[in-house]
């Protein structure tokens, strides 16, 4: 049995290769278009259960390839920053929703259980990423696969933790939008068994978790209680709150304590 995993070489995708190798039978196909990404992956996971595929989303008949080599697939593949949606939107279209169409009708030919990764943001969307997420996660149910959605991955790869880390070396002040600021929170080993308890789930099942949130200006307390805050301004297409869904907002969410975040900086550093 395989798994495919569009994005693989992603924050998740890695994860994910290296809790299913340690934990299940599966062999793995790491499906991304960068192959110096795939390069790097490779030197750190270098298993034979593991094969690396360079391949866009876009480009059908390599994502059908793709998929008929699979049992599963993890859809994690997407351009996922808001300013590139802003700045870039044909190229996010093409990506998230052309690409995600792709994926769908291949699972579907050949009889493949999938999962989409979305995100909080294609709850009530207010920039064109998370237009593409909602569009995404329809193009999903509808073609009778599983989506499942949370918030932001604490410590992935380009957040803001990184950023933190960047000014306390370069003695800079801290830079936060808006003190009020609230986003939902998961660790990456809660993501990959989220993820994976989805492919188990029914057609068209939407898998959303119970998440609690922190405010952004408590992340920087925790990272350096002494660091110097500037509240900037909120950016074009950002909220203040995100929701997990209509009912489920960060705002009214059960917010992490100082201490908890420190613990949370302990684990991802």
């Amino acid at each position: 049995m395989t798994l495919l995993i569009t994005g693989g070489t992603g924050f998740l995708g890695q994860a994910v290769t290296k809790y299913v190798l340690a934990n299940t039978d599966l062999d793995v196909i790491v499906f991304s278009r960068d192959e110096y990404k795939q390069w790097i992956m490779q030197s750190e996971i270098n298993n034979p259960r593991v094969t690396y595929m360079l391949g866009d989303l876009r480009d059908r008949n390599r994502v059908f390839e793709a998929v008929s080599w699979a049992d599963y697939c993890i859809h994690g593949g997407a351009l996922k920053h808001v300013w590139a949606g802003e700045q870039h939107p044909w190229e996010v279209i093409q990506t998230n929703i052309h690409g995600t169409k792709n994926v769908v009708d291949a699972c579907n030919e050949y009889d493949c259980k999938m999962v989409l990764v979305s995100s909080d943001k294609a709850v009530e969307p207010m920039n064109l990423y998370g237009c593409t997420k909602m569009a995404a996660e329809a193009l999903t149910l509808n073609g009778n696969q599983r989506v499942v959605r949370y918030g932001n991955v604490f410590g992935s790869r380009g957040s803001v933790l990184h950023k933190f880390n960047e000014w306390v070396a370069k003695g800079h002040s801290f830079k936060i939008t808006d003190m009020r600021m609230t986003r939902f929170v998961i660790t990456i080993d809660e993501a990959v068994k989220l993820v994976l308890q989805t492919l188990d789930k029914p057609p068209k099942s939407l898998n959303i978790p119970t998440l609690p949130a922190m405010r952004i200006v408590d992340l920087a307390k925790a990272f350096d209680p002494d660091a110097v805050i500037d509240e900037i301004g909120i950016f074009p297409g950002e909220k203040l709150h995100e929701s997990l869904s209509l009912t489920q907002s960060s705002e009214d969410a059960r917010k992490l304590t100082v201490d908890e975040i420190k613990e949370l900086i302990r684990e991802s550093i």
